[in-house]
């Protein structure tokens, strides 16, 4: 009887260990439109830290505006793509919100170096504008922390990070 146990325990421990337990990321199903050009009220940028896709990426603006970059410019299957990452589609709305307070919260780290085993719940990247103000460039949060007043704004804005931006091929 302990012999079965044993060998079922470690056939569902090999059966994890296969197929792994990464909760499963999906595309958004939104595309949007052109990206804003050349906006230059940006506050910063955030987006997903575990990067096993494309993320969406959210670019917050001064003016109460913000980007949700949901299309990448890529290669299709099987072509060579050297590119850099260049998103090509967004949808734009307006938040009011002090976006200011995220950065105030107790569960949100400057210049924290990852590991690829351990990587941040997101990441966030400040325009250099606010680091002269005194911000860092890089700030995350980390996984199994809650930062209120992101979540706060995520909500208002009725925005999910956790999706995988879709690929818009090149020719």
């Amino acid at each position: 009887m302990k012999k079965r146990i044993l060998t079922i325990l470690l056939c569902g421990i090999l059966i994890i260990g296969l197929t792994g337990c990464k909760k499963e990321l999906k595309y958004i199903n939104l595309v949007g439109d052109t990206p804003l050009q050349n906006k230059e009220d940006l506050i910063f940028t955030i987006s997903i830290g575990d990067k096993s896709c494309i993320p969406v990426e959210l670019a917050v603006y001064e003016d109460g505006t913000y980007e949700l970059f949901t299309a990448y410019e890529s290669c299709r299957p099987g072509q060579t793509c050297t590119s850099q990452l260049k998103y090509t589609k967004s949808i734009k709305g307006t938040y009011d919100y002090d976006v200011m307070k995220i950065f105030e919260d107790k569960n949100i780290v400057s210049d924290q170096p990852h590991s690829m085993d351990n990587l941040p719940e997101y990441e966030i990247y400040m325009n250099d504008k606010y680091v002269q103000k005194g911000y860092e460039y890089n700030y995350s949060i980390e996984k199994n922390t809650t930062n209120k007043s992101l979540n706060k704004f995520l909500k208002q804005i009725d925005i999910k990070l956790n999706l995988c931006a879709n690929p818009d091929y090149i020719d």
